[in-house]
């Protein structure tokens, strides 16, 4: 295929020809194509159905919330963002729109089955959207590299990622799919304005931390379109932007109008300028140019060592980023790739490759952006974590996309070769195919929620005692004493949730989180909490047990604790002197038996209630 007609199909109307053009396979083949990157997810929901897979931690946090929409507990605004650690203010994210897409699953079937098919099916709405897209925009030879690209950002991710509805995994996809209709409109393709709008709307109001690369973003877009100066058709197609809008906003100007208490959109806007401490120039230059120009760029031990979390150090300044390239050689590595761009944006433009073109202007905006973005991410008490950067994979796999077709677009304008062409087509949907194959076996990466899959079985045992608290709520969930990051309390909500028992939280946070209807107002005749570890073994307050379990079998369970009662009475200590590790345990030579003990103390936990729970219990 000659440049010539690559340009001839581009400007013609946006319909789908009715035969390929030359040496472009059917479109049967393509989608054939596009089915390959998206079977990995597939696989990832017959895997979750098989093994009884739910969410866990923060996922069944965010599940909740898609459950709620449509009932009394409908959720006006996204979740509650740790951003609010960083500026001293409760905030959520802008909007439930995420939660809207879920909800439908989350009415019709049990959490797990609901949440993995949800997920899955927004994620495969975004790839298909990716291939059909860039198949818009460049043809066969976008498409094909950007199915490459996409298993590939998918393969980094791991298979459980596939699935995982945690905001930052989440939008993975999502993202990438924007960047390429950002391209569309520059290049004049105007009734993609709509859709963009859309897309836009979701993922800033499901993570706020694309609110200052977006701005690159759209800056980017305007001023290759100004560059370019391409054909305008913008009446039907901004009127139609104007209803979406409209309707994705909707909620969320309504909670800042007539809310109770401070707007959300205020409290957004008014830490838009973030915290005290940021991330500074130099960190986000190592960030950016080990992702975009040094190994192991988007691969799986990349996607979660590159950035590791970081605490703060006694002065509360962030300690140095382990893992990341020194500034000089990741400053380089920027300046390298930033340098090829501009010259291939330049090169494509005097060649009237405009949507080659507007891709480039497009990603060396966002390269840039992407510096001066991460350098203005706020830092909080809890340090760097690197959920609020997930973001740049997508963008520098867009990146390296735009790379790979200018460069072939510059070297077919001086060379075609339909030959080579075709070859070369066989071997990227082959490097894709291999891919996809990698990415089939279950791979749960440490990134968020789902990195706690062990904790599952655990939970398992605990899930027919909630059955015991049917009669007797509503029933406020006490959250006072679990550990941080724990990811049992909202999953034992979450099962409430789907046998119909009212829950309320009394914790600020958690109100954010499930909306003002579900705060305790005093009312409540049941209080639930848990215990975990030490605490579960030697509770002997008040309240009487609903369930408690162990990641040990049953003998082993059985064994440990013969064995802690007679070291407690050899050592003349309590049984809770010992499970907190007060005093030392002989005879724990063994590593198996050593192992086991620790599990004891630490896995264990058992779901404990007050009051009138207790005749449930009897």
């Amino acid at each position: 295929m000659t440049e010539a007609v690559l340009a001839d199909d581009l400007d013609a109307p946006d319909v789908e020809p009715t035969t390929p053009p030359p040496d472009e396979p059917s479109k049967a083949l393509r989608v054939v194509g596009t089915v390959l990157v998206i079977f990995p997810i597939i696989v990832s929901v017959i895997r979750s159905l098989r093994d009884d897979w739910f969410p866990i931690g923060d996922n069944a946090l965010l599940f909740i919330r898609a459950a709620d929409v449509g009932t009394e507990h409908h959720p006006f605004l996204g979740s509650w963002t740790s951003a609010s650690l960083s500026v001293g203010e409760d905030m959520n994210n802008p909007g439930a729109m995420y939660d809207w897409l879920i909800a439908p699953f989350a009415h019709l079937l049990p959490p797990g089955p609901a949440a993995a098919i949800g997920v899955a099916t927004i994620n495969i709405a975004m790839i298909v959207g990716i291939s059909v897209v860039s198949h818009r925009l460049g043809g066969w030879m976008l498409q094909r590299w950007a199915l490459l690209l996409t298993a590939v950002l998918a393969w980094s991710m791991g298979s459980q990622l596939l699935i995982d509805i945690w905001q930052p995994n989440a939008l993975l996809f999502a993202f990438l799919l924007f960047l390429l209709l950002a391209v569309g409109l520059a290049s004049g393709d105007d009734h993609l304005l709509p859709w963009a709008a859309a897309l836009g709307s979701l993922i800033l109001q499901t993570h706020i931390s694309h609110g200052y690369i977006f701005v690159f973003v759209i800056g980017g877009a305007i001023g290759a379109r100004l560059w370019l100066r391409p054909p305008t058709d913008w009446k039907r197609p901004v009127a139609i932007t104007a209803i979406v809008l409209g309707a994705a906003w909707s909620l969320s100007i309504w909670e800042q109008l007539f809310g109770s208490g401070k707007g959300n959109a205020a409290r957004l806007l008014g830490n838009s300028a973030g915290g005290d401490l940021s991330l500074g120039f130099v960190d986000a230059i190592r960030i950016v140019g080990s992702v975009a120009a040094l190994p192991p760029w988007w691969g799986q031990s990349g996607y979660t060592e590159t950035v590791p979390i970081t605490r703060l150090d006694e002065s509360g300044q962030l300690r140095d980023i382990v893992g990341l390239p020194p500034l000089w050689l990741a400053g380089l590595g920027f300046l390298v790739v930033m340098a090829v761009l501009a010259w291939l944006t330049v090169t494509a433009h005097r060649l009237q490759l405009d949507r080659q073109a507007a891709a480039g202007a497009i990603a060396t905006v966002v390269l840039v952006g992407s510096v001066l973005a991460l350098s203005r991410l706020t830092i909080g008490a809890v340090g760097l974590s690197p959920h609020h950067v997930r973001w740049v994979w997508p963008m520098m796999v867009f990146v390296h996309l735009t790379g790979a077709w200018l460069i072939i677009s510059v070297w077919r304008a001086h060379r075609p070769d339909p030959a080579a062409d075709r070859r070369h087509g066989v071997l990227i949907m082959g490097i894709a195919a291999i891919t996809t194959v990698l990415n089939i076996p279950f791979l749960a990466q440490p990134s968020g929620p789902t990195f706690e899959v062990a904790t599952m079985p655990v939970m398992r045992q605990i899930e027919p005692a909630i059955e015991q608290l049917d009669g007797f709520g509503p029933v406020v969930y006490d959250v006072s004493n679990v550990r941080i990051f724990e990811p049992y309390s909202s999953t034992m909500m979450m099962w409430m949730q789907a046998r119909n028992i009212e829950f309320r939280v009394d914790d600020d946070i958690m109100v954010r989180q499930l909306g003002n209807n579900r705060r305790a107002d005093g009312t409540e005749t049941t209080t639930v909490f848990q215990l975990q570890g030490a605490q579960a073994r030697s509770y002997e307050g008040p309240a009487c047990v609903i369930g408690i379990a162990s990641a040990l079998s049953a003998p082993d369970d059985a064994a440990m604790a013969a064995l802690v009662e007679q070291r407690s009475i050899e050592l003349g200590v309590g049984v809770d002197a010992i499970v907190n590790r007060e005093v030392a345990v002989p005879g724990l030579t063994d590593v198996g038996e050593q192992s086991q003990f620790d599990l004891w103390v630490d896995t264990a936990f058992a779901l404990l209630a007050e009051g009138d729970a207790c005749n449930a219990g009897a």
